[in-house]
């Protein structure tokens, strides 16, 4: 067996919504990738919205999913570590991730690691525009713990019917668009301010559904952002010494 080194970014499967392929496809599709990888992967990121939406009640989790499951928990076995950062559509975790599957889970919006020597700042990358001011009022609103205790005491169906409709609302008016060049860039934007304050190699993020890799300060840093298994099948490869986009077909 290869020793396993390399490192893996990869979001936004979606996971519950038909799109290029139906949910079931684009699920096993992604169980395909992650067998690929066992011999080589010492960690994965699932960089948020795996699923278009989650919610844990106490004692009852959404269905299906079981396949994905199944090969989380037989990498996490092999010593594979895995990383779950929360995304906009799948944030509310309790400990069903940590507990059956023994998969980290962040809650933060980034995180800072350092592998080989080189220092990477990871999220989802929601609510990292200071301009959307509605988003960072309703993010605030959803991680209240007070607003998840009156949700949680919607009967389940109910509950995950309407936290479904307004799910697929919020994939349609955040969805993909274009790449505002730069500074206009959201993401760019906040990674340029933090190199103001510190150094940061790599940037990797989600969220934005539109895979990019962007020179910053001069080459000295680098963002990417991981795209999506919606209608691609887009993942970042670290292996020790370089970063690489690269599409599982």
């Amino acid at each position: 067996m290869k020793e396993r080194k390399n490192i893996y970014f990869l979001s936004d499967f979606h996971l519950g919504v038909d799109a290029k392929e139906t949910s079931l496809e684009r699920e096993k599709k992604i169980v395909r990738f992650l067998q690929s990888i066992e011999d080589k992967a010492e960690r994965v990121f699932l960089l948020g919205d795996v699923f278009d939406f989650w919610f844990e009640y106490k004692r009852v989790v959404p269905k299906g999913f079981v396949r994905l499951f199944g090969q989380l928990v037989k990498m996490t076995d092999m010593g594979i570590k895995i990383d779950f950062f929360c995304g906009n559509h799948d944030l509310w975790q309790r400990d069903y991730f940590s507990k059956e599957m023994n998969i980290t889970v962040h809650r933060e919006k980034v995180e800072e690691f350092l592998f080989d020597g080189k220092v990477f700042l990871v999220g989802h990358g929601d609510g990292l525009d200071k301009k959307d001011y509605m988003y960072r009022i309703i993010r605030f609103l959803f991680k209240n713990s007070f607003c998840n205790l009156i949700f949680s005491s919607i009967p389940a169906n109910i509950g995950l019917w309407l936290a479904n409709t307004w799910s697929s609302m919020s994939r349609h008016s955040h969805g993909k668009s274009d790449f505002e060049q730069n500074e206009n860039e959201p993401m760019i934007e906040f990674c340029k301010n933090c190199l103001k304050q510190r150094k940061i190699d790599y940037f990797v993020f989600g969220h934005r559904h539109l895979v990019m890799q962007e020179d910053l300060s001069d080459g000295k840093a680098r963002y990417f952002n991981t795209g999506s298994w919606l209608y691609e099948s887009s993942y970042l490869v670290w292996d020790g010494k370089n970063a690489e986009m690269k599409s599982f077909d």
